[in-house]
């Protein structure tokens, strides 16, 4: 990250006033708590600040050749056969270390190493493809690979996201009525017959018995936000916490991203991350589709959380990035020198 900042002192200044501005309103919110500047707190704002740097850093990729474009897409496949391979190994030997989570609960994320990552990196992934490809998606074996790797991941996220992206993927092929009529049905019956499998698991059941429905689904992030997050704010902030935030011990985080944001940022601190997130990421014109399925990835994290926080999600996004770049007619929307 170090890099990054020494680069854009250098070569582009203006983009550091943002970091700045977003480190001020933590520093802020750090100074009005009583247990201020915790270890934890700085290295959790340390991941958003690393989120933000990246976007910044690489927003001049609307530059970018069609060559190196084309390398960043060849190793990032790679890194799919690499990592959907090791998944089916780890489903076929019964890997404990290839598992995405401890217990009773079943999955595999392969060399991912939390449960976020496989989430992300499969739907980052799967809009690839759809961005990428087009029409031609399904054509691809990789895309088969990688779908039946991301069903192998055990996570909700994953499979809320497959059903959605799957809906919007299969209207926009051109194909006959009653051919999209029977594969829609298909895509229905397999969402129907996934939240089977899941609704009548062991260890759903005995969430939903013991806790009810809202902790099954949402994997007891409700609980925790009621039985940790609503003290915290009650014991330690004050009025001016609601705008600028303030967070001293990030276990306390119900990992759903917007929460999450106003724990750390406040109302107007969560307000200027999402605009510097925007303004350097949408730099470029959309078509309808396109924004479609990103809004897929962008919906995911209200309820699975660590999206700003995770170190790989700006990878993912700089992929997709490329990927529309590199095969749509989306011109960069060059920002004017006063907004940066």
């Amino acid at each position: 990250m170090a890099f990054m900042l020494v680069y854009m002192l250098f070569r582009e200044p203006k983009k550091l006033i943002w970091l700045a501005a977003i480190s001020f309103v933590f520093l802020l919110g750090q100074y009005f708590l009583n247990n201020s500047f915790s270890y934890f707190s700085i290295v959790g704002f340390g991941r958003y600040f690393f989120f933000l740097s990246m976007m910044l850093f690489f927003h001049p990729l609307i530059q970018s050749g069609k060559q190196e474009q084309e390398k960043v897409f060849g190793w990032w496949e790679k890194l799919l056969w690499l990592n959907n391979t090791i998944i089916l190994i780890g489903l076929l030997f019964g890997l404990e270390i290839f598992r995405s989570y401890g217990g009773e609960r079943w999955g595999y994320n392969g060399l991912l190493m939390a449960s976020a990552n496989s989430t992300y990196f499969y739907i980052a992934a799967l809009i690839y493809f759809l961005i990428r490809y087009k029409k031609d998606y399904f054509k691809k074996s990789l895309f088969w690979f990688t779908l039946i790797a991301s069903i192998c991941t055990g996570t909700k996220s994953v499979y809320l996201g497959i059903l959605l992206l799957g809906l919007i993927g299969l209207f926009h092929l051109n194909l006959r009525k009653k051919t999209k009529s029977v594969l829609l049905a298909g895509v229905v019956l397999l969402g129907f017959i996934s939240m089977y499998i899941l609704f009548t698991s062991k260890l759903f059941t005995r969430i939903v018995r013991e806790d009810g429905w809202l902790s099954a689904i949402l994997s007891y992030r409700d609980t925790k936000f009621t039985q940790e997050t609503i003290p915290y704010v009650h014991e330690n902030w004050h009025t001016i916490h609601y705008l600028i935030g303030g967070l001293s011990n990030p276990f306390i985080r119900p990992q759903m991203e917007l929460i999450d944001l106003f724990l750390y940022f406040g109302v107007l601190g969560s307000a200027l991350f999402l605009y510097i997130f925007a303004q350097f990421y949408f730099d470029l014109f959309l078509s309808n589709y396109q924004k479609l399925v990103l809004l897929i990835l962008l919906l995911i994290p209200i309820i699975t959380g660590n999206f700003f926080y995770n170190a790989s999600v700006p990878i993912y996004l700089i992929v997709l990035k490329l990927a529309i770049i590199n095969k749509t007619n989306s011109k960069p929307r060059i920002l004017s020198q006063k907004s940066l």
